[in-house]
């Protein structure tokens, strides 16, 4: 049963149901079975069985999900946390708290960059369709009259007749690269030199650092006002937050705070990765021993302004992808009936 797909939205619904039932003192046996026969999926009922009896063969709970192969570290891990402390109920309520916050984070990024990039799809179809289509149809006319083209019309003409060397050529640059990333993606060197080439991508850079703060500071906040230490939280943020850098520095954190280091310090060693306003509130609140409110309100601010920022791209994209549009088409045409003007003038 390793190809049971389980979504984000399936996870909040199982942690959120299986933490009420067990905090309306139900025992674990009965509010498992509760929760397999409430479920339609015949493959995810299945799983759950499979869990069940796992439980009541001697496995704890979370060795039961980590042998299922559905759920992650950070999943397991928790549920871990919330057996050896009794607080088992709690801590399903924090991953279901988890899963709805990246469920809305997701929504609100595909929100943000969908209609820029159905207007980008629909312009390279379009442009396609001319260069393919509408320009053979032109030179085949042209060709009949006779007589000498504008040089615009000659290079329009010939990048129309070389352009579907240019298009498998792309075709097979891009299956290629998707080939090395599925073999050669996970390897530390890929990850290295893909992630400084997107961070120095403008606007793309800048919203994939405050997404990943964002993140941290409230996921951090979650496992730490749980009761699970702080080493040991950011030690499950790596599995977590994959981009490579922000995994780098979770390790150098975690190895500053076994030295004894402030965690704010730890922080401030990556200021390409960390604002220095965070570190710096980070480091109030951790002297003031209110860490936990401190991550919470960068948390919820930094979401607020990467929420801002789609916005804002989303809405500068928007006019600039159309007059792109335009003048690539406005090009074309004129190429093509720039032969007729020129006629016009000389019958003129």
């Amino acid at each position: 049963m390793k190809d049971v797909k389980w979504k984000d939205v399936k996870k909040e619904t199982f942690f959120s149901e299986l933490s009420s039932l067990l905090a309306s003192g139900l025992d674990f046996s009965r509010s498992f079975r509760l929760l397999t026969e409430g479920e339609t999926n015949k493959r995810i009922k299945s799983v759950l069985e499979e869990i069940h009896r796992s439980v009541i063969g001697g496995n704890a709970l979370w060795q039961s999900l980590a042998q299922s192969g559905h759920f992650t570290p950070l999943d397991y891990g928790v549920v871990r946390i919330g057996e050896e402390t009794g607080q088992l109920s709690r801590s399903l309520s924090f991953l279901s708290e988890y899963y709805r916050k990246r469920i809305a984070r997701r929504r609100m990024i595909s929100g943000a960059v969908s209609y820029p990039l159905i207007v980008l799809a629909t312009a390279v179809i379009v442009l396609v369709f001319m260069i393919l289509v509408v320009v053979p149809m032109f030179e085949q006319v042209y060709t009949r009259m006779g007589g000498d083209l504008p040089a615009m019309t000659r290079y329009m003409i010939a990048f129309s007749q070389d352009f579907p060397a240019w298009l498998t050529g792309m075709g097979i640059g891009l299956f290629a690269g998707i080939l090395f990333f599925r073999y050669y993606g996970k390897r530390p060197s890929v990850q290295r030199v893909t992630a400084a080439l997107l961070l120095r991508i403008p606007l793309v850079g800048n919203l994939i650092r405050r997404n990943c703060q964002a993140r941290f500071c409230s996921l951090l906040w979650l496992l730490y006002t749980s009761g699970v230490p702080l080493l040991r939280s950011i030690g499950l943020l790596d599995g977590i937050i994959s981009f490579y850098p922000y995994r780098m520095s979770f390790a150098a954190v975690c190895e500053g705070l076994r030295r004894g280091d402030l965690f704010a310090a730890c922080l401030g060693r990556f200021p390409s990765l960390y604002d220095r306003k965070l570190v710096t509130l980070l480091q109030v609140g951790e002297e003031t021993n209110r860490l936990g409110e401190m991550l919470a309100r960068q948390g919820e601010e930094l979401s607020l302004r990467l929420e801002h920022d789609l916005k804002q791209t989303g809405n500068l994209l928007e006019p600039l992808l159309v007059l792109g549009v335009g003048a690539l088409v406005a090009v074309v045409l004129i190429s093509m009936y720039l032969p007729m003007f020129k006629l016009g003038t000389t019958i003129h």
